[in-house]
């Protein structure tokens, strides 16, 4: 088992934009040694606020050099629009990192209207 430290980035865009959602948040992680379940990004705080990083430590198999993520949300609650700046992954037992940089909507009313993204390694 290997725990991952993920750091979601979220948009700091103009006060009016809306970028931080209360939808809720899931992540696949895919490595050359597998991936992972979908996994929801959930811890005691008020998550994915405009401007704002939050941190999740997930215990999982080790997937060994990651290569890309899959986010989405599920588009629950008022304004569930999302402005994903990146992502930063880092396992923790080898100190391996990643950054998997977005800079998109994920919205079904701003930019191509998903709610889904696959996210290459930078």
């Amino acid at each position: 088992m290997a725990i991952y430290r993920i750091n979601v980035h979220t948009g700091n865009l103009s006060p009016l934009a809306g970028a931080g959602t209360d939808a809720n948040v899931y992540i696949t992680l895919y490595g050359d040694k597998g991936g992972s379940d979908e996994l929801n990004l959930d811890n005691a705080g008020n998550n994915f606020e405009q401007g704002a990083v939050d941190t999740f430590a997930l215990h999982l198999a080790d997937l060994g050099d990651l290569q890309r993520v899959r986010v989405r949300h599920d588009n629950k609650f008022p304004f569930p629009g999302w402005y994903l700046d990146r992502i930063f992954i880092r396992n923790e037992d080898t100190n391996q990192e990643w950054t998997f940089p977005c800079n998109r909507w994920l919205a079904q009313d701003e930019d191509d209207g998903e709610i889904e993204r696959v996210l290459d390694r930078a």
